[in-house]
This record gives C-alpha cells, sequence and structure tokens, in this order.
C-alpha cells in the first residue's frame, strides 16, 4: 500500500497530553524527580566524548570546542532561572547560555542578568546585561566553572520539603557594562518535581517529508524543553547601577524562600527556521505555579503551534498539558496594540491554557533583537531571511485561582 503525503510530515512535535488526566498517569511526558535530567544536553552530540576539564593554561579553554564543534554546527542552549519575590515585586532571571552558530562563526558561554519590577514603584532596579564568559575551567554535564561563575546542579534531596535536588550559582563579575557593575550572585535554589514533554523533551525538524509511521523518527534540528515548574530560592544579588548623572549607586537583592523556576532549552537549528513567534508564562503565588510555553514553526515547517504548560500546587504538580491540533488549547491575544515602529501586532491582554489570563498587560521591556548590530548587517539579515525580531516582556500583579501573585509574560516575533 503506497503512503500518502498527508502521512508525511517535515515536523515532529512532542506528545499531546489531556491536561484534565491525573499526572503520573500519562506516557506521553516523563516526570523529573532526581537531577540527573537537567543536565546539559549539548554533551550528547560530542562524537568522541566530552571533555571534563579544561585546562586554560595549555588551550584557553579551545579544546572543550574542538571537541564539540562537527556536530554542533547550530546549537544554543540555555539554563534560565527565574525569580519572583512576592514580597518585594522584584522579579527577574539568572541564565547561562552555551552557543556556536554558522558552523563555528561564533562559539560560547554568556551570562544573561534580568531584574524588573511588577510595578511602577520598583522600576529604580530595572537592568539587562549580558556578559561574555571566559577562562572556562570545567564543563560538566551538571556543572560549569569559569573564572568568574559557578552554576552547578548539587544532588541534595529532601524527601521532607519534596525537592529533587538543588542549583547553586555564584557569580562574581566585576567588568564594567552598559548598565552596571560589580555583579554579584549567590543563590542555592531546592528543586521541586519537574517534567519534559516525549520523545526526550524534544520537537524535531526535517528537510525532507519523512513517514509519520516511523516512531523512531529524530533529527539533529530541534527544540527542547525540561520544565521545573516550581523552586525556592534563598541568597543574594547586588550591583551598582549607572544613574543619570553618570555615577553608579549600589542595589541590594535578598532572595528569602522566594519561588522560582528553572527551564533549560535547547535549540538546533537558526531561530528564524525553528519559530515564528513565542509565548511565554511563569505565575507565581504562594501556593500556585502556572508555566506555559508555546511556539509555531515557519510555514516550510507547517506552521504548527505548539504548547506546553503545566500548574503546580504546595510544590507538587498537579496538571501537564500540551496541545498541537487544538487551537483551543493555545495562547489567545484578547486585545492587542500595533507597535508603530515594528509593525508587529503585540498583546495587551491574553489567555493562556491552565485557565491563566492577565487583561492588563504591563509592558516592562520592548526589545528589539537586531538593535545592537551594525546598520549594514542589520539590513541584510533582514533583507536574506525577511526577519524582524522583536521581544515584548510584561510583569505584573495577577490572580489565579483568586490567590494574588505576579505573573512574567513574553511575546516574541521573528518572522
Amino acid at each position: 500500500m503506497l503512503e500518502s503525503n498527508s502521512d508525511k510530515i517535515k515536523f515532529a512535535p512532542v506528545k499531546e497530553v489531556d491536561y484534565k488526566k491525573p499526572v503520573s498517569k500519562s506516557k506521553n511526558y516523563t516526570l523529573i524527580n532526581d537531577i540527573q535530567p537537567l543536565e546539559w544536553y549539548c554533551h550528547n552530540d560530542s562524537e568522541s566524548g566530552y571533555q571534563h576539564t579544561v585546562n586554560n593554561k595549555t588551550d584557553g579553554g579551545r579544546g572543550l570546542f574542538r571537541v564539540m564543534k562537527k556536530s554542533m554546527e547550530t546549537r544554543v542552549e540555555t539554563q534560565t532561572l527565574y525569580f519572583t519575590d512576592l514580597q518585594t515585586g522584584l522579579c527577574g532571571f539568572v541564565q547561562l547560555l552555551y552557543s556556536t552558530v554558522m558552523g563555528g562563526f561564533y562559539k560560547g558561554f554568556q551570562l544573561n542578568f534580568k531584574v524588573f519590577g511588577s510595578e511602577t514603584n520598583n522600576t529604580d532596579y530595572d537592568v539587562w546585561e549580558s556578559f561574555k564568559l571566559d577562562d572556562i575551567a570545567e564543563f560538566q554535564p551538571l556543572k560549569f566553572v569559569s573564572r568568574s561563575v559557578i552554576f552547578e546542579f548539587l544532588d541534595n534531596k529532601d524527601e521532607k520539603l519534596g525537592s529533587i535536588g538543588q542549583l547553586s550559582i555564584k557569580c562574581d563579575l566585576p567588568t564594567c557594562n552598559n548598565t552596571i557593575q560589580n555583579l554579584k550572585i549567590d543563590l542555592l535554589v531546592d528543586l521541586f518535581q519537574g517534567f519534559k514533554m516525549n520523545p526526550n523533551g524534544c520537537n524535531y525538524y526535517f528537510d525532507k517529508q519523512v513517514s509519520t509511521s516511523d516512531e523512531s523518527i529524530s533529527s539533529d534540528k530541534m527544540i527542547r524543553h525540561v520544565f521545573v515548574p516550581r523552586g525556592k530560592c534563598n541568597g543574594h544579588i547586588s550591583y551598582d547601577k549607572k544613574l543619570n548623572s553618570g555615577g553608579f549607586q549600589n542595589k541590594n537583592i535578598s532572595l528569602a524562600d522566594v519561588p522560582v523556576v528553572y527551564l533549560d532549552a535547547v535549540q538546533g537549528l537558526l531561530p528564524n527556521k525553528a519559530a515564528s513567534k513565542w509565548n511565554f508564562l511563569c505565575f507565581q503565588s504562594e501556593n500556585y505555579s502556572v508555566l506555559a510555553i508555546e511556539f509555531t514553526t515557519p510555514q516550510e515547517h507547517d506552521n504548527v503551534t505548539v504548547t506546553v504548560w503545566s500548574i503546580t500546587e504546595k510544590n507538587k504538580l498537579i496538571s501537564i498539558g500540551s496541545s498541537v491540533h487544538s487551537p483551543k488549547r493555545h495562547v489567545r491575544f484578547r486585545a492587542t496594540s500595533t507597535d508603530k515602529e515594528s509593525g508587529w501586532v503585540y498583546p495587551t491582554s491574553i489567555k493562556f491554557p491552565g485557565g491563566f489570563s492577565e487583561h492588563d498587560l504591563r509592558l516592562v521591556n520592548r526589545y528589539d533583537v537586531l538593535g545592537e548590530l551594525p546598520s549594514m548587517v542589520r539590513s541584510l539579515a533582514q533583507k536574506i531571511v525577511s526577519i524582524k525580531p522583536f521581544i515584548y516582556q510584561y510583569c505584573q500583579p495577577s490572580k489565579y485561582k483568586h490567590e494574588k501573585g505576579i505573573s512574567i509574560v513574553e511575546s516574541t516575533f521573528i518572522s
């Protein structure tokens, strides 16, 4: 029997999950109950094994990249910790990023750091900075060490607390940036149960159509997510923020039992080839966490929208859902506004699956992704690949099931 074109695809999404089913009753996702599944995915690409420790005295860290280069022509992986301080209203993230792009044209690690307020009275803390990290000393599956940053998972379970392990982040960056200096971070995070959609958290992209009857299909080109929707963070962040006068003012942030989300994301192809748009939600309150992420593939991969979400109550996952073929379970813009400069129609009111809505989105950042590139390079990028990426980021007091909390929302438009 001949196969019809309708039985062939160029994009294989993660499995769909009925969010109404009790957690652990579905075979379409895998629960994460220890830290091992949180290791860096990029190590799987090493064709001759990976290098546990890099001796910077002899090769400046280049040995690590020589091992990875061939099998990682285009790869970006981020490990991100979002924090939401319900007492002060301060939110933000600490993100460690590894990338090797365009066949090794660029490769390296960087630390991204963001702080913003959920209300207008704490906008004085707003910063968003990136630091390129050099002098890499170690890059192990669960541990990264450079001269100024340590990002390490610890196998310290607390059954009474319900944690699957801990994440320790230490940072001391004395170097100057445009907005901040002397960034110091010392955080210890208790991580609770996480999950990844099957197969292995991956959505696969194909250059040619493949048969839907092949259950074992996979590809080096993919998007992958691993979610830990709830954690508890303790520690301290400090930095010197640049004032309009040109001087600096010290900012100190103490985090005590602050709810967090940990998210590992891997993108195995260029951003404009992976998705045309994204939506993201992180809501935290005293008892609840609502997490959602959604992307739509470009036209060459059939404009498929993939939505994944979860609900956590009292540090325990109570609902996990994903949708590919049901538009009713996708993110909806209930009201919009048009950006006159970019032309993008961005949300001012939004609804996510899982029963979360926010009618009064508060825009805290509008980021032109290509804005920092030289004008000639930016013009070429837009003409060659027809992209104009903008990120619209929101943070505001919200409610879920009548409980007050804070939501972080992001909508990204690429092509």
